[in-house]
């Protein structure tokens, strides 16, 4: 489908692959987000990562790739791309470490564990991650089970551990849930946390929205889920939360899995930019509060294909990095022919 073009952007510039100035042999990468930390930096999270040459990550065999990883990367003007940045590696400096690891019987020729985005509270970083199950003789991007979301915290030093569900699991949201953490926005007194999932007639995700109080991340009882939400067509809707959720407070579609929210000081209203579908159009909505109603998608940037067969996905904004109250702001995609962050800066008209 092809959507109309937002009045809201006055100009869109292409600035590039990213990251792969490194020592450290990092090739590819999928995923990328990043979280505001107190000490000022930020902490950027990553998906597969691919090390050496690679022709196509389809196909690609994964079982000694690293499923998530990590980089510090200091507040920065991002208008000639991201320079300043640094890996977190191995003890010997050699290699990418894997922040979120596997517990046994996990393997890692069976599983995924990709980490989204998170949050740090006080001294903690939380990152939510998604546990995947695929079959090793078959392409990823055809097949894959997912397990559920996962919550994985580290101190200072980021050492993550995996924390336990309330059913002994370390699945907090099984697989026919909404996979809550994809996106976490900080907005008054709470931790809004975006879950998206994917019906079977669908290519592509259904977003609905968690919130929890700070103090709270680590009770799995203390959160609460939208079950009533304003829409266009009803826009008078008072929202309505609930201890369980319901899937009756949809707030947008045709997104693949992994968006972001912020509020945008310039433009006085909440903002998601994401993916649309698959496709090769990055997409904003807004809404005046974050439970919605939420526009329409219109498209904000259409990245050429690489191939014919070329999948997009993983768009996001890095909403600390935005500039003149957001006038200015900053994005990522992942075209699946290249496999490398793509970053694109947008002004507003």
């Amino acid at each position: 489908m092809t959507l109309p073009d937002s009045p809201l952007v006055a100009s869109v510039r292409d600035l590039g692959v990213q990251f792969l100035d490194n020592d450290i042999d990092i090739t590819g990468q999928d995923a990328v987000s990043s979280v505001l930390l107190a000490d000022g930096t930020t902490f950027w999270i990553f998906g597969d990562t691919i090390e050496g040459p690679f022709d196509s990550i389809r196909g690609f065999e994964l079982t000694e790739v690293l499923s998530n990883t990590g980089a510090v990367v200091p507040l920065q003007d991002l208008s000639a791309g991201v320079r300043d940045f640094r890996y977190l590696t191995t003890p010997d400096g050699t290699r990418a470490r894997q922040l979120i690891g596997f517990i046994p019987p996990e393997h890692k020729a069976r599983q995924r564990l990709w980490a989204i985005h998170g949050v740090q509270i006080g001294d903690q970083l939380y990152l939510y991650y998604h546990k995947i199950t695929m079959d090793p003789t078959r392409d990823v991007f055809e097949t894959f089970t997912l397990d559920g979301m996962g919550v994985a915290k580290a101190g200072p030093d980021l050492q993550f551990e995996r924390l336990t569900a309330p059913d002994g699991s370390r699945e907090w949201w099984k697989g026919d849930e909404p996979g809550f953490g994809v996106w976490v926005h900080q907005h008054g007194e709470h931790l809004y946390l975006w879950g998206s999932i994917q019906p079977a007639s669908k290519s592509a995700g259904d977003l609905y929205l968690a919130r929890v109080r700070p103090a709270d991340i680590e009770n799995h009882a203390a959160y609460e889920y939208l079950v009533q939400a304003p829409t266009p067509a009803r826009p008078d809707v008072p929202p309505r939360w609930s201890p369980t959720f319901s899937p009756t407070a949809c707030l947008f579609s045709d997104v693949p899995n992994e968006m972001s929210s912020s509020w945008n000081e310039y433009l006085g209203a909440f903002v998601s930019l994401t993916t649309y579908q698959r496709e090769n159009q990055l997409v904003i909505r807004t809404a005046p509060e974050i439970t919605g109603p939420w526009s329409e998608p219109q498209v904000i940037f259409r990245p050429a294909k690489t191939t014919p067969d070329s999948l997009f996905n993983a768009g996001k904004e890095h909403p600390e990095f935005a500039r003149d109250g957001g006038r200015t702001t900053y994005m990522t995609f992942i075209d699946s022919s290249v496999y490398v962050p793509h970053l694109i800066e947008i002004t507003f008209a």
